[in-house]
């Protein structure tokens, strides 16, 4: 025997008897159904397609019969009719057309043209009484029979007849062969399990009690059949799994509490290693949640983290769920459930039964993704909550209070992470925008040095020019009128010339701010302002009383509220400005609110455009500097609001 033959048979060998009886039950049934299948498929096939020739020759003698009197006439009309009837009267007709005597096609049933090649395809001699041929095309096999008219004389008649129907009968009565074969199967293969049963029935259980012994299964015992070889083996192995069974709990009750250290120092050391990576929030929250649901052996968990409002908690990291719990729990409101209340309370709330404790959930999709409680752990920093936890069981009674002492120190290291994650991104940001803004800055002092270059040179020097070529003719003048008339056109433009001077040097930097102070400088830019961008403006100044501020802190308000009105000609949009500057004794507040269309303020500072970013950064940097704060309150389509107030330190 062949070694491969050999080896086959051999496998064959080891498989029980069980399998061995049902197999051969199986194998003779199938090749018999396989054989009467087949059998009478073939047979079939070939009835039906003698069948579908002869109702095709019927069908085109019968057309070129009924038609020669309407070619001889040259009835068109009634040649189509005929047509149509034909092909509406017999289910296996395909298509079918005619032919005059040189080969033209006189009508045919084809509703989106005749196909090119098909006239040519079954040529029939004039003596011949019909001819057959098999065309494959795209939806078939269609057998072509072409009839001669009056001997071809008046052209040809020609049908083709499509299988389909026969290949579904032939399809049926196959299935039907097939279904009989499977419920024969069934009734053998069910005899012969019944029989083999009963003789292998004593031995497969205590095989089986053996395999769950070997898993780790000690409350499983044999039963004891016949007082035969088998019942004594059974015997002996009940005796010996109960030595087992003793055995190992005493050695589980001895190990439970080192697991259980283990197990917390091993989940909190797998959080300080995700929290101390180098990644994003939200992939450290994914890593910490991971490590957490694995560690613990939980069924699924998700965190909620408290939005920029402070009144609104969303989905940022989930593990073991389904898409269909994700999207429930981020398109519901979970403020007024048990999350809410932890998150409110600070104190870690425990949901026994989903189906009643959480209402908003879903039943049937709580019992497919397998979860019937969970538990709602705050995430402190600070004494802040900045977010929850939740990790989910399949039963309600797997929480131990050991474990809940475990999620609130996880849920407080947690806090921490998310605390000092947020902190490094700001302080990132932070010196980004400021390595931008500096950019920036160096930028737009070599601008404004380039314009005063040419505002020089371009104005000025060509002034200064004129003024030479003028003194020229002056010295040059044969009378004193003309002298005069020089002279005076000198004097106009020796006048132009200074007040182009100054124009450009208060453009550097307004000389009323350092004459008269903040209040009057904002109230000339302000005036300028609506004059030159027909926005209206509304500067209103409190507290002052003539007092002066520091130059620094009136610098900074200045640059800061000119900042903030260049910012609402480039984006706002608006119609009207409000400028509200108020000295408070021991600060000063400056508010200027627009009623533009506004923008989303949380995007806008993380977009990755320099230009929505950058002014209002160089705004906070000046705030920050002088020890203020600036405050930004903006919705799409109702206006902005800045805030602004800086410390007087006394003055």
């Amino acid at each position: 025997m062949p070694k491969p033959l050999a080896k086959a048979f051999w496998a064959l060998g080891a498989v029980s008897i069980r399998v061995k009886i049902v197999g051969m039950v199986l194998g003779f049934i199938l090749l018999l159904g396989a054989g009467l299948a087949l059998r009478v498929r073939a047979g079939l096939e070939t009835n039906l397609a003698q069948q579908l020739e002869m109702r095709g020759i019927a069908v085109a003698r019968d057309l070129a019969a009924r038609s020669t009197d309407l070619i001889l006439t040259n009835n068109t009309f009634a040649l189509y009719e005929l047509v149509k009837d034909t092909l509406e009267n017999n289910e296996d007709v395909r298509y079918v057309f005619l032919l005059d005597a040189k080969g033209g096609v006189l009508v045919h049933s084809f509703s989106k043209g005749f196909p090119p090649d098909l006239a040519q395809a079954n040529p029939v001699e004039p003596d011949r009484r019909y001819r057959l041929e098999v065309l494959d095309t795209e939806e078939g096999l269609i057998r072509d029979i072409a009839v001669p008219i009056l001997e071809a004389k008046a052209g040809t008649a020609r049908v083709g007849m499509s299988e389909r129907r026969l290949r579904e009968a032939v399809n049926l009565v196959t299935q039907q062969v097939a279904a009989t074969t499977a419920v024969v199967l069934m009734i053998g293969v069910a005899t012969a399990y019944v029989l083999t049963t009963l003789l292998t029935r004593p031995v497969d259980e205590l095989v089986e009690v053996t395999g769950a012994v070997g898993a780790g299964n000690l409350n499983k015992k044999a039963r004891v059949w016949f007082d035969d070889e088998v019942g004594q083996l059974s015997t002996a192995l009940n005796a010996m799994v109960a030595d087992l069974r003793r055995s190992r709990k005493e050695i589980e009750e001895s190990n439970q509490q080192l697991i259980s250290r283990n197990r917390e120092l091993s989940t909190l050391n797998a959080i300080a290693a995700a929290a101390s990576g180098a990644q994003s929030l939200d992939q450290m929250l994914g890593a910490i949640l991971s490590k957490t649901v694995n560690t613990m052996c939980f069924k699924a968990g998700w965190i909620f983290l408290v939005g920029e409002d402070g009144r609104h908690l969303f989905l940022t990291a989930h593990t073991g769920l389904s898409s269909d719990f994700i999207r429930e729990e981020t398109a519901i409101d979970i403020a007024n459930c048990v999350c809410g209340q932890a998150w409110r309370s600070g104190q870690a709330m425990l949901v026994r039964n989903l189906a009643m404790g959480c209402p908003r959930l879903d039943r049937a999709g709580l019992e497919r993704d397998g979860i019937a409680c969970h538990i709602s752990v705050p995430l402190k920093a600070k004494g802040s909550v900045l977010g929850i936890m939740n990790v989910a069981c399949e039963h309600c009674n797997d929480f131990t209070a050991e474990e809940q002492v475990l999620l609130n120190s996880i849920g407080n290291q947690i806090g921490i992470a998310i605390e000092n994650a947020r902190l490094w991104e700001e302080l990132k940001r932070k010196e980004e925008l400021r390595g931008q803004l500096l950019a920036k800055v160096i930028t737009a002092q070599e601008e404004e040095r380039k314009r005063i270059a040419r505002e020089l040179h371009d104005q000025t020097s060509q002034s200064l020019t004129s003024l030479m070529v003028g003194l020229k003719l002056v010295e040059g003048a044969t009378s004193l009128a003309d002298a005069r008339q020089k002279s005076a056109e000198l004097k106009a433009l020796t006048g132009q010339t200074l007040q182009e001077v100054h124009d450009l040097a208060r453009e550097l930097r307004p000389s009323v701010l350092d004459d008269l102070g903040l209040v009057a400088a904002l109230q000339r830019y302000t005036g300028e302002y609506s004059r030159r961008f027909g926005v209206a403006v509304d500067f209103q100044p409190l507290g002052f009383d003539g007092r002066r501020l520091t130059p620094e802190v009136e610098i900074a308000l200045y640059r800061v509220i000119q900042e903030a009105l260049t910012n609402v000609v480039k984006h706002a949009q608006a119609k009207n400005v409000s400028v509200l500057l108020e000295h408070r004794g021991t600060s000063v507040l400056a508010i200027v609110e627009d009623d533009g269309r506004g923008f989303n303020v949380p995007r806008t500072l993380r977009s990755k455009s320099r230009e929505n970013r950058l002014g209002l950064f160089g705004m906070q940097e000046r705030a920050e500097l002088l020890g203020g704060r600036m405050t930004l309150e903006s919705k799409p389509g109702l206006g902005t609001t800045i805030f602004l107030e800086l410390p007087l330190n006394g003055r």
